[in-house]
């Protein structure tokens, strides 16, 4: 059975998502970065990184979140979650899955532990400012990319879908929401995807309110 580490409402939820989307059969363990749990020897000794999420498969565990995606979609063509490998479509839902990874993402950073890249108040809060406008200019991206379709790739659901709802709902967190302009795009895409069944499952079992965006 496939296990997933998370942490409830990190990047983690899209695998959650997805899992639930599958219809395979799983168990979940969560591992709480706020209290930092992630961090504890247990945990590392898992992913070294210490990060979520992470998946265990036949012993073998796999981490990094679009490589758990692309995982979970290829266990179950026929539910067609990626499109067939080897077609543009695939490589274009990759293209968005690595977008999401490594510029959306990477973006809170700075927002979210502003003290893992300066010292002193002072500097702390300096890079938490530069961080939002960070955040809006790689959300704002994600929207232009969006652009009037109702999904990431067109007009159908996706795993990428569930990556990028993660993201919209981080940029409504309170203190960080009153600097976010509107992005309407990523605004119905994620009260879509937030009426599927699959999204409330895994929320409910995260202990998450469904939000009103």
């Amino acid at each position: 059975m496939l296990k997933l580490f998370y942490s409830p409402m990190a990047c983690s939820l899209s695998c959650h998502v997805a899992l639930e989307e599958s219809g395979l059969r799983y168990e979940t363990v969560e591992i709480n970065t706020k209290t930092q749990a992630n961090l504890s020897a247990s945990y590392t000794a898992i992913n070294p990184l210490g990060k979520v999420p992470a998946l265990a498969i036949e012993g073998r565990i796999l981490t990094e979140a679009a490589a758990i995606l692309s995982y979970i979609a290829d266990r179950v063509p026929e539910k067609e979650l990626l499109p067939p490998a080897g077609t543009l479509k695939r490589a274009i839902a990759h293209e968005w899955l690595n977008f999401l990874s490594s510029t959306v993402h990477i973006a809170f950073r700075p927002v979210f532990r502003p003290e893992r890249l300066a010292e002193g108040e002072g500097c702390v809060n300096s890079v938490r400012r530069l961080g939002v406008s960070g955040v809006v200019e790689a959300l704002k991206h994600a929207e232009a990319k969006l652009g009037k379709a109702p999904y990431t790739l067109g007009e159908r659901f996706s795993l990428c879908d569930g990556y990028l709802m993660v993201f919209f709902l981080w940029s409504r967190r309170e203190g960080l929401v009153a600097s976010m302009p509107e992005f309407p795009a990523m605004r119905a895409m994620a009260s879509r995807l937030l009426t599927r069944p699959t999204v409330q499952a895994a929320m409910k079992a995260e202990g998450l309110a469904i939000p009103a965006v």
